[in-house]
C-alpha cells in the first residue's frame, strides 16, 4: 500500500460544530501517520528488498519525502538551509517555542543573555529556570544581572581579570523541521495563500466523484502555479483519489476480474489485452464494469504485474 502525505484542513471533511483546532490536531496525527508508513517497508518483506519494493510502489511525491527526509523520534522531518549567522538555540523563535512566552518576551530574555557569552547548555539551563520561576520574575533577575555586567565592562581593562575568549558555535550548515507541522497555529501556509488557490484546494479536497477530480486535475495542470502551490495541490489531489476509491463499492463481475488477475502467472499480457477489449465493449460480459470500478480493476492488474515482474528478476 503507498501511503500519501497531507497538510492542510478541509472544513468539508470535518464535522464544522467542533473546534477547528480539534479537526486540525486530528488532521495532524493522520497527516504524521501517512508520512511515518513510508518509512516501514514490513508489509514488503524484509531487509533491503521490503525497502525496494516499497520505494517502487510509491508516488512521484512519496519518494522526495522518503529520500530527502528523515524520521526522528515518531516524525518526518526535512532539511533546510540555516540561513541565520548564528545558532538556532540563539534565536528567539526557539526560546519563546521552549518557554512557552510569546516573541518579545523571549527576545528580552536573549539580549541579557548574550551578555553572559552563553554556550548551548547554559541557555537550557536558563530556560529551565525561567519555567520554574516564570517569565516576569525571571526577566527582572537576568535584567539586573545584565546591568551588573555592563558595569563591569565599563571598567579600565587592567583592573580586571583577564578571561579566555568564550568558544564560538558555528551555526550548523542545516536545520529539521516537522513535515506537515507549523511555528505559527495561527496563520498555517494554506490561510498565507491568494483566495483563489485556498478556493482550489477546498475545492479538490471536497470532490464527490472520480470523474470530477480527473476534470479538476485537467484544469490546474494548465495553471501557472508556483512549485510549493503544485507540490501542495497535487498532494490533496492523490489523497483525496485515494479516499474516492477506497470507498468504490465494487460489483460481482469487477470482483471477479480482480480475482482472475490475483491468480494470474505467466499470462498477465493476454489478460490485459482482453480486460481492454472487455472494457470497450469488442468483448461482451454480462453485467460489464461501471467506469469507476475499472479504475481499481486496472489499478489491481498494475499491482500484479509489479509483483510478476519483481518475481521474475529474482530468478536470475
Amino acid at each position: 500500500m503507498s501511503h500519501r502525505s497531507d497538510l492542510h484542513l478541509s472544513p468539508g471533511e470535518l464535522n464544522t460544530s467542533a473546534d477547528p483546532r480539534e479537526g486540525i490536531a486530528q488532521r495532524k496525527e493522520e497527516v504524521m501517520e501517512n508520512l511515518t508508513g513510508l518509512f516501514d517497508h514490513s508489509d514488503y518483506g524484509e531487509a533491503y528488498d521490503a525497502m525496494a519494493r516499497h520505494v517502487s510502489d510509491m508516488s512521484n511525491l512519496d519518494r522526495i519525502i522518503f529520500e530527502d527526509c528523515d524520521l526522528s523520534a515518531g516524525k518526518v522531518v526535512a532539511p533546510h538551509m540555516n540561513l541565520k549567522p548564528y545558532p538556532h538555540w540563539l534565536c528567539p523563535e526557539y526560546i519563546a517555542r521552549k518557554i512557552g512566552c510569546g516573541l518579545k518576551e523571549a527576545a528580552d530574555l536573549l539580549d541579557c543573555w548574550v551578555i553572559l557569552d552563553p554556550t548551548h547548555e547554559m541557555i537550557e539551563t536558563f530556560i529551565s529556570w525561567v519555567k520554574a520561576r516564570g517569565v516576569e520574575k525571571a526577566l527582572a533577575y537576568f535584567e539586573k544581572l545584565a546591568m551588573a555586567l555592563a558595569e563591569v565592562e565599563n571598567m579600565d581593562p587592567d583592573d580586571v581579570t583577564e578571561s579566555p575568549e568564550p568558544a564560538y558555535d558555528a551555526p550548523d550548515l542545516y536545520r529539521y523541521h516537522i513535515v506537515g507541522e507549523y511555528d505559527d497555529e495561527d496563520k498555517t501556509w494554506i490561510e498565507l495563500q491568494p483566495g483563489w488557490y485556498q478556493a482550489l484546494v477546498k475545492k479538490v479536497q471536497t470532490c464527490k466523484d472520480l470523474d470530477s477530480l480527473a476534470a479538476l486535475g485537467k484544469e490546474t495542470y494548465q495553471l501557472n502555479l508556483s512549485r510549493s502551490q503544485a507540490g501542495v495541490f497535487w498532494t490533496e489531489y492523490n489523497i483525496r483519489k485515494l479516499r474516492l476509491e477506497s470507498k468504490i463499492e465494487l460489483g460481482p463481475t469487477a470482483r471477479a476480474f480482480i480475482q482472475r488477475i490475483t491468480r494470474a502467472n505467466g499470462n498477465l499480457a493476454s489478460l490485459g489485452a482482453w480486460l481492454y477489449k472487455a472494457q470497450q465493449g469488442e468483448i461482451k460480459v454480462s453485467n460489464p464494469p461501471e467506469k469507476h470500478e475499472w479504475t481499481v480493476i486496472w489499478k489491481a492488474y498494475q499491482q500484479r504485474k509489479q509483483e510478476h515482474d519483481r518475481d521474475q528478476l529474482q530468478l536470475f
